[in-house]
């Protein structure tokens, strides 16, 4: 992927034959205020398709349709495309606007993306075999490939002497002459309809490609200095809220809406696009993915700017808890404490702001939805959660989700629904005026969808009501009939098909297609039948999902590298367009990407799983620990080589960051708990034991003996456990009547702990380990094959001497996270070795261990903090993770939560070695943390 300028590549032969020129040519006044007619490459604003001189406006015409069309329909949209882009660029004032880099430094300088939709439409009809030459292989090079930053401090430091404007200028005027030569007379377009593997499809993916840049171009000239812009002429007004007085401090429920959750029930979905369908598609919308949505509920507007106030105001930029660690870095690294388009008006803290639009800044406009990158909408639903007490963490929508947000059309799966449901059920996506369409939107009107209530046009299907097929004909029927509606625009409409910029609000009720050059208030546009408003246009939607490749999809021959490379999971996809999404970005299909860091006039709607609670173990979560459900995304599980690495990508990596429910808990329990059994059913493991707890320590450790230090210590680590715990009871006074050796293993520890108390029970897990420890009891021995090295080994014999009081203890299998009643108050003295970081929940031990103890009992409590998702779900380790930024160390933690359990700590070693003999040559070194404790009385 590139990541850099890729002209740093360019051969110097090539690039002194093009004969660069540094900075602006000699006369640049003609690139400040109104265009000259001669900055027009193709047709003039006011001669092209889409002008409406009552406005004196160039707004985008409709989607084409790949399977209906004419030369001279695709010379319009060709020429509609072609001027908005110079229209747009129209607003740079002064060459310096042409060249001056973004704050950010992620991006090239404009004039980059000035030429880069012509060099694409050249190069990729190249490639299509539709053109045999090029213009300037130089251009061809320097403005072929945009950059994709890796991260956000990923800054291009690469210094461009780039072309002037003129020669750019020169180069779009000699390339829009090739292209609509093309388009009038090429044999690729003599076909009645194009599909994806016609040369003329390159046609349509210059249109659309270009539509990409007009957009993404829009989101840099909104983040340039507002000296080197002017609202240019022919370009669509702001909306007319803009231009209208704002207070300073907002009211809710006055100057912006109170965003109440409207319930959504679950369904599946299924996303993707037939390859037949008739109108352009990038390679990433192709495919089929079912995905079964559970019960949500989503706000009923996207966020808006008063709502994020809030935010603000509360300190959300400053507290590292609502963020990501990723997140918080970014946020860190940039110093931002406010939307990156608001305008601080007046000193910080005061928390007065004007809004950046475009061209200009406005009065704030606080019931506009709030502009935001990925990190920004996650930190705000966390910190939304915590204002409204939910015990279930809020989040931004899934792209599945967010189809069910839509009226019927406007879902990508309506076919589905109209192969399914009576006729008369599905005339339209909205309420209809009788004519099959409310207002022109959803679908054709006047029964070009269902016909009269009898079925299926055409008597394609049921007719008139009556079943005139066999059943296994009719579902033969039904499934060729949906395959027939997927690719049917007729009746599966888009309305990005029928929609222009003229009448995308007025009519369709959608700020899309350059209805405004703006965003719209968030009650203005009608809602769709649920409840939601602006589910398409407006402002995109982050999504939970990572931008993934649906089961089907294959790379489109003519563009490699549009999707491929960025289904890393890094990505985050974006739905529903915005206000300036044109042509195939207003579709009801698309489905773009950018990283989590990224603007791209995209806001958020704040969703939050509806889940059964008597699911879950809500002893332990709440609105202090929100609960984390398990959520399907699209990205899930793609067929490689695309599975990207993101937390979401697969099943089983999303499980591990979500909260289990009560079932799956004990699965996965039961799963780990299997593991430690197992992981003694091996005679090397049981044998490296063995040598662990008894030794002899001059056979198994026989190159350590005569060491001090560590190493010496190392050798009699479960003595001195038992012998500390003891003392600790001593010092106390504590009785030594009865212990307990939690996790004895083959019962060293609990041996030894008979030296001190009159009764010792051992338990552990493991039958065989248990079944060890009760033959060293009965005979005082165990023997055991000690590995010297490779194959050889030596017999050794694990024995305890006569001053064991082998009488007074008694070993038995049981689970320590769950111990049986009669334990409960019964021991003085409780030992827990090394165990704590090797089951599946801690935290339930730490209890169990507590209720054992009798008032005043010891509890000493080792463990080196190995923390594995083997045996422990990372959603329960005790330390060794972040929280909000911050690392959580597993000593400090335990000592908070062991005081909360009413144990208060008399003492800590940071280190009690304990060594593990692999063979003759090899230990393993651990270095412990042990903690003494006593329970209240």
């Amino acid at each position: 992927m590139a990541t850099r300028n890729p002209s740093l590549n360019i051969r110097p032969d090539v690039a002194k034959a093009a004969g660069l020129k540094k900075g602006p040519a000699a006369d640049t006044d003609y690139l400040v205020g109104p265009r000259p007619a001669s900055w027009y490459t193709g047709k003039h604003p006011t001669q092209c398709p889409g002008f409406n001189s009552k406005d004196n406006t160039l707004r985008a015409l409709p989607l084409p349709n790949t399977h209906n069309y004419t030369r001279q329909s695709l010379l319009d949209y060709f020429d509609n495309t072609w001027t908005q882009t110079e229209v747009l660029f129209a607003a740079l004032q002064g060459h310096e606007a042409f060249i001056c880099p973004p704050y950010h430094q992620l991006r090239h300088p404009l004039i980059f993306y000035y030429n880069h939709p012509a060099v694409l439409y050249v190069n990729k009809l190249r490639v299509a075999g539709v053109l045999e030459d090029g213009i300037d292989q130089f251009f061809e090079q320097l403005f072929e490939v945009g950059v994709d930053e890796m991260s956000w401090d990923d800054l291009s430091q690469a210094k461009e002497d780039w072309p002037s404007v003129e020669a750019v200028t020169d180069y779009r005027r000699k390339a829009y002459l090739i292209i609509k030569e093309v388009i009038e007379k090429h044999p690729c377009l003599d076909k009645p309809d194009i599909g994806w593997d016609d040369p003329g499809w390159a046609v349509f993916m210059g249109f659309e490609h270009e539509r990409i840049h007009l957009e993404t171009t829009s989101v840099l000239i909104r983040e340039l200095p507002l000296q080197f812009l002017a609202k240019p002429e022919y370009w669509p007004d702001y909306h007319p809220t803009a231009h209208q007085p704002s207070p300073s401090v907002p009211k809710e429920g006055q100057d912006y809406p109170v965003n109440q959750f409207i319930s959504v029930p679950g369904e599946e979905v299924v996303l993707g696009k037939s390859f037949d369908y008739p109108s352009f598609g990038w390679d990433s919308e192709y495919g089929k993915r079912p995905v079964s949505v559970q019960p949500f509920k989503a706000s009923k507007y996207k966020v808006t700017n008063g709502e994020f106030l809030r935010f603000v105001k509360a300190g959300g930029y400053s507290n590292p808890k609502y963020w990501s660690t990723e997140g918080w870095a970014w946020k860190t690294f940039r110093n931002i404490k406010w939307p990156t388009f608001w305008i601080p008006n007046g000193p910080q803290g005061l928390h007065k702001y004007n809004l950046r639009v475009l061209f200009g800044a406005i009065d704030m406009r606080w019931d506009w939805p709030v502009d935001a990158n990925y990190h920004e909408a996650k930190a705000f639903c966390a910190w939304r959660a915590e204002q409204d007490k939910s015990p279930v963490m809020y989040r931004v929508i899934t792209e599945a989700e967010q189809m069910l947000l839509r009226d019927d059309s406007e879902r990508v799966d309506y076919y589905r629904i109209l192969s399914s449901a009576p006729a008369s059920a599905h005339t339209n996506g909205h309420a209809a005026n009788g004519n099959g369409c409310a207002n022109g939107n959803g679908c054709h009107a006047n029964g070009n969808g269902l016909a009269n209530g009898n079925g299926y046009a055409n008597g394609n299907g049921l007719a008139n009501g009556k079943d005139s097929h066999s059943n296994e004909q009719q579902e033969g029927a039904r499934k060729a009939r949906k395959l027939d509606l997927a690719a049917d625009a007729s009746r599966n409409v888009d309305v990005a098909m029928q929609a222009s910029g003229h009448d995308a609000a007025s009519v369709h009720g959608f700020n899309f297609q350059l209805a405004y050059s703006s965003q719209n208030p968030v009650t203005e546009l009608r809602p769709s039948r649920k409840g939601f408003h602006d589910v398409m246009g407006n402002a995109w939607e982050w999504g939970e999902d990572h931008y993934s490749a649906y089961p089907g999809f294959k790379v489109h021959p003519v563009y490699e590298d549009f999707s491929a490379p960025c289904f890393a999971g890094k990505h985050q996809l974006i739905i529903g367009g915005s206000f300036i999404s044109t042509g195939q970005l207003a579709s009801k299909h698309a489905r773009y990407q950018f990283r989590p860091h990224f603007f791209q006039h995209a806001s958020f709607r704040v969703v939050v799983s509806e889940v059964d609670m008597n699911q879950y173990d809500m002893t332990r979560y709440g609105p202090e620990a929100p609960l984390v459900p398990f959520v399907e995304t699209s990205c899930m599980d793609c067929a490689p080589p695309h599975m990207g690495e993101g937390p979401c990508c697969s099943v089983k990596r999303r499980r591990n960051g979500v909260t289990p429910t009560k079932d799956e808990e004990a699965a996965s329990t039961a799963a780990k708990n299997k593991c430690t059994q197992v992981l003694y059913e091996s005679d090397v493991l049981l044998a490296q034991v063995l040598g662990m707890h008894y030794g002899p320590a001059s056979r198994v450790a026989a190159p350590l003996i005569g060491e001090g230090g560590l190493l010496q210590a190392s050798l009699q680590f479960y003595a001195r456990c038992a012998q500390d715990a003891a003392a600790w009871c001593g010092r106390t006074g504590q009785p030594l009547s009865r212990a307990l050796d939690l996790g004895c293993s083959v019962g060293r520890a609990a041996f030894e702990l008979t030296r001190h108390f009159d009764a010792v029970v051992g338990m552990d897990l493991s039958t065989r380990v248990i079944e060890v420890a009760n033959k060293i009891k009965e005979n005082s021995k165990f023997d055991y094959d000690h590995k010297i090295e490779g194959d050889i080994s030596e017999r050794l014999a694990a024995t305890v001497d006569d001053g064991v009081k082998r009488g007074q203890v008694s070993f038995t299998v049981g689970d320590a996270c769950a111990l049986p009643q009669e334990c409960v108050g019964s021991f003085d003295c409780v030992l827990a070795a090394n165990m704590i970081d090797t089951i599946p929940d801690p935290l339930r031990f730490l209890q169990q261990a507590f209720s054992a103890l009798r008032p005043g009992g010891i509890l000493l409590l080792t463990s080196p903090f190995s923390w594995s998702e083997e045996y422990t779900d990372k959603s329960n380790w005790l330390g060794g993770t972040y929280k909000d930024g911050v690392p959580v160390r597993s000593a400090e933690h335990l000592t908070s939560i062991l005081a909360g359990l009413g144990l208060q700590l008399l003492a800590q070693e940071p280190c009690a070695p304990l060594l593990i003999p692999d063979h003759d040559r090899k230990f393993q070194l651990l270095c412990a943390h042990k903690m003494v404790l006593k329970k209240k009385a």
